[in-house]
């Protein structure tokens, strides 16, 4: 990975957690002297939130010092990590915000004050169209799954924000024209709709991370494929030694030792390890293919 990408997506890290802090600390201060239990929602949220942006911080610092980068997706697992630690706390939070948002509505209609509950929103925008702007020019520039993370997460952030504020906005003007008992009930509705979204997004990044986190075998039916494969080439290779195989999430990985006769050239090699690539590729995918070769005999030719 290029060091100049490492630089701009450290810059960038930076930016994004050392915003999140004080953010949050705004919307834990508006959700007290406002009353608004969507605004505590989504302090609850960005609280949560600090954890996955330590971790990608924490991940790219390691790769900036790192002497040989080659890690274009974090370091290891970090980041899957990071997600899946977060999908399991917003889980049981947002559960929680759901039960005290029906029992808001139901038993106890709280007033709330909308205008100051919109301020720590106007923030939340600008940050989230500087963090939008900056990881869109780094993705033009490069080919990078992190600026690619914050594009689609800053993005989905910017929309969420601006409709909260126009639910906000609803909820003061009915206050203000004599509707207050109405009022009443929106912010435990927004809420619940606020609640409804975490949920949804903690259990989509349980799922995701989990699947990359946990290696798994590859199915039966695609080690006979890979057999197959191999035994189409029998006659390029001497014998086979260790096949190593597993799925991590969307990914298979392939590892096979071939001994190769000592005469057989460093092209030759590379023209076997690409027919077996191709022929696994057309019948599965997403397969990364390791082809150990070793010797027979002796060692191989240079040329």
């Amino acid at each position: 990975m290029d060091q100049k990408l490492i630089e701009q997506l450290s810059r960038l890290s930076k930016i994004a957690l050392f915003t999140l802090i004080p953010l949050t600390l705004a919307f834990i201060i508006t959700s007290y002297f406002s009353g608004s239990l969507t605004i505590e929602s989504i302090a609850l949220d960005c609280g949560f939130s600090i954890v996955v942006q330590l971790f990608t911080y924490h991940a790219i610092q390691a790769m900036l010092k790192s002497n040989n980068i080659q890690f274009p997706h974090g370091t290891g697992r970090l980041e899957n990590f990071s997600g899946f630690l977060y999908g399991a706390l917003i889980v049981p939070v947002s559960i929680i915000i759901l039960v005290l948002a029906f029992h808001r509505m139901l038993f106890n209609p709280t007033q709330v004050s909308f205008s100051i509950a919109m301020l720590p929103l106007i923030p939340s925008i600008m940050r989230g169209l500087y963090l939008y702007t900056f990881a869109k020019k780094i993705r033009s520039q490069f080919e990078s799954p992190i600026a690619e993370t914050f594009v689609l997460d800053q993005s989905v952030g910017i929309k969420f924000d601006a409709s909260v504020i126009l639910a906000m906005m609803l909820g003061y003007f009915f206050v203000e024209v004599g509707f207050s008992k109405i009022a009443l009930y929106f912010d435990p509705a927004l809420s619940i709709l606020v609640a409804l979204n975490m949920f949804k997004t903690a259990l989509q990044l349980l799922l995701k991370n989990f699947k990359v986190l946990i290696d798994l075998p590859m199915p039966e039916e695609e080690q006979i494929l890979l057999i197959r494969t191999l035994a189409r080439e029998f006659q390029s290779y001497d014998s086979i030694g260790n096949i190593y195989t597993r799925r991590s999430g969307m990914f298979r990985f392939v590892e096979i030792e071939l001994f190769l006769n000592s005469s057989t050239s460093v092209s030759a090699i590379s023209e076997i390890t690409m027919r077996i690539e191709n022929d696994l590729k057309d019948n599965l995918d997403n397969i990364k293919l390791k082809v150990i070769a070793l010797p027979s005999d002796d060692k191989f030719v240079k040329s």
